[in-house]
């Protein structure tokens, strides 16, 4: 599996992780796809694929993972409400002891909320820097101008990751958050990184499957290997299917031609 730097630090992350949004678990997708490389787990405290109970999914990342905790990069998200200066270390031991970790990898602002300074969360966070409760500082959700504005309130600890839509057909990151992210030094992580498999009739479709019988690959691999193509992007796909993993795998590996990525790039008009 490729590897690419996160942000500015010298950790090496995956070019193809695994998202947790709606995933069910049970089936062994997550200890596969860290046999296959993808060993970036992403999932958020709010993410809760059955009923209500509160970090349903952290709660099966943790056990999904037990015995191979050591080998995987493991990330989640903080929800928007629970950002306050008393909130947030509660919300993250609470997080890690779901995820069965002593540190939390990467640690989200899941989305911005505007009734809680992003001054007092960041101080917040870069406290649990500090104390060992999380590796990295990572937002989700942002634009370029919030993104912008919690860099500015960071002290300590810089900004490593912004998460945010990002796909062939959906590509309001592609313009202003994507370049802040390259200029300093911040890994755009795509999720929904395949539409939810929603794009036959969509503008570009076409150009997509021509591509994918040019290249004797499927949708999912030509669309993952078109982002993974991008300079400081990594993408997340998610799936409940053990067999789908050695596809997602081979996403990367191998390079479209100048005119294949030209012929995706205009697939759908820019936000």
């Amino acid at each position: 599996m490729e590897q690419t730097r996160l942000g500015r630090t010298p950790t090496l992350v995956p070019t193809i992780g695994l998202g947790t949004a709606r995933y069910v678990g049970g089936r062994g997708v997550l200890v596969r796809g860290i046999d296959a490389g993808l060993r970036l787990i992403d999932t958020a405290e709010s993410y809760n694929a059955l009923g209500d109970e509160p970090g349903w999914a952290e709660t099966l990342v943790g056990r999904e993972l037990a015995g191979r905790r050591g080998e995987a990069f493991v990330a989640t998200k903080i929800s928007p409400r629970n950002l306050s200066a008393r909130d947030v270390p509660a919300h993250a031991r609470a997080s890690a002891r779901r995820l069965q970790v002593d540190v939390i990898d990467l640690y989200q602002i899941h989305a911005p909320n505007p009734s809680i300074p992003i001054a007092e969360t960041m101080a917040a966070l870069e406290r649990l820097v500090d104390e060992g409760v999380i590796r990295y500082i990572g937002v989700s959700n942002f634009s370029a101008e919030q993104l912008k504005a919690a860099q500015d309130a960071a002290r300590t600890h810089a900004i490593v990751s912004n998460q945010v839509r990002y796909n062939l057909f959906e590509r309001a990151a592609a313009d202003e958050v994507l370049a802040l992210c390259r200029s300093s030094g911040v890994t755009l992580i795509a999720h929904t990184p395949l539409a939810l498999g929603r794009f036959e009739g969509r503008r570009g479709a076409r150009t997509l499957l021509e591509v994918c019988r040019d290249v004797g690959k499927s949708p999912a691999q030509v669309m993952l290997n078109w982002l993974a193509g991008q300079a400081g992007v990594i993408a997340i796909p998610k799936t409940d299917r053990p067999e789908r993993v050695p596809e997602l795998a081979a996403s990367v590996g191998w390079e479209l031609a100048p005119e294949q990525r030209a012929a995706l790039d205009g697939c759908a008009a820019r936000a």
